[in-house]
């Protein structure tokens, strides 16, 4: 009976430290924008004014096909971009929409045990007084790209910067 309760402990924490990375079906992006346009869009996004909505019956259903675990979503639109907040599971993800209700990009916060040891490794050589802070994993049709935020042991200093999958190091962000 021990053994069986202490089996059933682990399975439930097993499932717990798995939350984070509960598998999505993968949504069907809008063909019409490249990974520049995506990036632009964003930005432009990023830059402008941003106000709370509540969203047409196309936007929820659109994000429930994409994301159909989606919990606690709040809505955003500024520069005819469409930002849905929303959390699956214990992560959280931001998934950006045009006028149309067509997916361009999605982000997710992942742990750096979930970061690919390509990406990891570029990460800690071209930074090796640093300590990995925020991650994300930015999806796009053209690819995935890994935004880490990054803290200069010494000072505290912060950094960010984009990687490819393959772990090529693509610049860094000056906010």
């Amino acid at each position: 009976m021990k053994n069986m309760m202490l089996f059933l402990a682990i399975s439930f924490l097993a499932f717990i430290a798995t939350q984070s990375v509960i598998a999505q079906s993968n949504p069907a992006f809008a063909t019409k924008y490249s990974g520049i346009e995506a990036e632009n869009m964003t930005q432009k996004y990023k830059r402008s004014h941003s106000k709370d909505i509540r969203p047409t019956e196309l936007f929820n259903q659109q994000l429930m096909k994409d994301f159909p675990d989606a919990k606690r979503i709040d809505w955003e639109t500024a520069s005819d971009v469409y930002e849905a907040e929303f959390e699956i599971g214990r992560t959280d993800y931001k998934a950006y929409y045009d006028n149309n209700a067509g997916l361009f990009m999605y982000v997710v916060e992942i742990r750096e045990s979930d970061l690919p040891a390509i990406v990891k490794n570029t990460a800690q050589a071209r930074y090796p007084k640093h300590n990995f802070e925020d991650i994300e994993k930015i999806v796009r049709r053209s690819g995935i790209i890994y935004k880490i935020e990054l803290e200069r042991e010494k000072d505290k200093r912060d950094v960010k910067a984009l990687f490819k999958e393959d772990g090529n190091f693509i610049k860094e962000i000056i906010d």
